[in-house]
């Protein structure tokens, strides 16, 4: 799998083609994706090809052409919201009878084509018939412009596939900015007919619950890039973060303030909210100058910190804990190279120094590495932020749509945001 990056896209495309199968499909494949290359300058064009009336067909309060009118109304205010600046075409064609047209599609992706265009469709083994008509419709098109793309989006796959069912070497994934993922979360919104139930009565139920919206809500995008479509690697900038790291040391030791009140507080309920009286091995990710590090040491028997500084770390080796190993890395590597399992892992404002897709992976390597019963610890400030990928909320959010089955603790003020997860024994 290839990271890379709207920057890589505005560079290579001038248009952005999305092909959705029903409204919302371009909410829920590559939301994010389309508010960042809007933001970006690239023209963006939505074709809706069907108006998806036969949602609902069990409703007794909306007939199917009154669902197709609020439908397609929907996915025009929805787009508003992503892309303010783009055209939304609607196909008008009938829900649930695209494979039966496939000329017909081909034809409408054929017109909005043109030089530089990346077209957006969705994978064409998606698991929807109609999902995966368009996805096979849209790559014929795509063959009759030299300088057009192609990339697959993922709408169904996540809810019922195995891991070898992608073409991983032709995947990439693209990390969304965190106004492209709050607009995304908005646009998502602009869909009532499928985010809320119609009514009480029995066949308007709510169609996408939390567990379909939790892969369009990660704050990346993956697509599968057809034949030929190359999207280059992003260019990575980890010297500059960690360097940045450093430079806030030019001051003094304590950058952090961490004997303000604030400071004081936040550890404070964080060692408050531990659900043991002692631990026998803590990782302490971010752990800065390690004063939060020492406190978990006196209720750990072994204890790792871990941070990407140089600077910090040379403060925190000074008259650290003997229990206390500390090893520098950059998540979620630094992560994916240690020995589990732990009791504890904490991530003290840390979350939001990583890109959405570095924090997937980075809790992804925490949770291999928890013991059975153990804890996981976030916290996080909870204004907003700037010049960094993610903020507080957005961060808390992330993790509890993977996890929030196994929380155990919320504890939320004006100035932080406090959550603790136990993984199943």
């Amino acid at each position: 799998m290839t990271r890379t990056d709207i920057e890589t896209v505005r560079t290579a495309y001038d248009r952005l083609l999305v092909v959705a199968a029903h409204p919302d499909d371009e909410c829920l494949g590559a939301g994010g994706l389309i508010a960042d290359a809007c933001d970006r300058g690239v023209e963006v064009v939505v074709l809706v090809l069907t108006d998806g009336e036969s949602s609902h067909p069990g409703s007794p309060t909306v007939a199917p052409a009154r669902m197709r009118e609020r439908r397609a109304l929907e996915a025009d205010r929805a787009v508003a919201v992503l892309a303010p600046a783009a055209r939304v075409v609607h196909a008008g064609l009938p829900d649930g009878g695209l494979a039966a047209r496939h000329d017909l599609v081909v034809e409408h992706v054929r017109a909005l084509l043109g030089p530089r265009t990346l077209v957006l469709a969705p994978w064409s083994a998606d698991g929807h018939p109609d999902h995966d008509a368009a996805g096979r419709a849209s790559a014929e098109a795509v063959q009759a412009v030299a300088s057009a793309g192609l990339a697959h989006y993922l709408v169904w796959l996540w809810h019922w596939s195995e891991p070898d069912d992608l073409p991983w070497d032709r995947a990439v994934v693209l990390d969304v900015s965190l106004t492209a993922m709050n607009r995304a979360a908005e646009a998502l919104g602009e869909h009532r007919t499928q985010v809320a139930p119609l009514s009480s009565a029995p066949g308007d139920e709510l169609m996408l619950t939390d567990g379909v919206l939790a892969p369009a809500r990660r704050g990346f995008t993956t697509l599968v890039l057809a034949e030929g479509t190359v999207l280059p690697a992003a260019r990575g900038d980890d010297e500059r973060r960690e360097a940045s790291f450093d430079a806030m040391f030019a001051d003094g030791d304590d950058p952090w303030s961490s004997a303000s009140w604030y400071e004081r507080r936040k550890r404070a309920l964080t060692l408050a909210l531990l659900r043991r009286e002692r631990y026998a091995r803590v990782l302490d990710l971010g752990c800065s100058t390690g004063v939060l590090t020492r406190s978990l040491a006196e209720r750990a028997d072994h204890v790792v910190g871990a941070d990407v500084s140089a600077q910090a770390l040379e403060v925190a080796r000074r008259d650290g804990p003997t229990t206390v190993d500390w090893v520098r890395g950059r998540a979620p590597g630094v992560v994916e190279g240690l020995e589990g399992p732990f009791d504890l892992v904490v991530l003290s404002e840390v979350g939001y120094f990583l890109t959405p897709f570095e924090l997937w992976l980075t809790l992804a390597a925490v949770l291999a590495r928890l013991a059975p019963g153990g804890e996981l610890v976030l916290v996080d400030w909870r204004h907003p932020t700037e010049h960094i990928p993610l903020d507080g909320p957005a961060v808390h959010a992330l993790v509890r749509s993977v996890c929030h089955e196994q929380a155990t603790v919320t504890h939320v003020e004006p100035d932080v945001l406090l959550d603790c997860y136990e993984v199943a024994t």
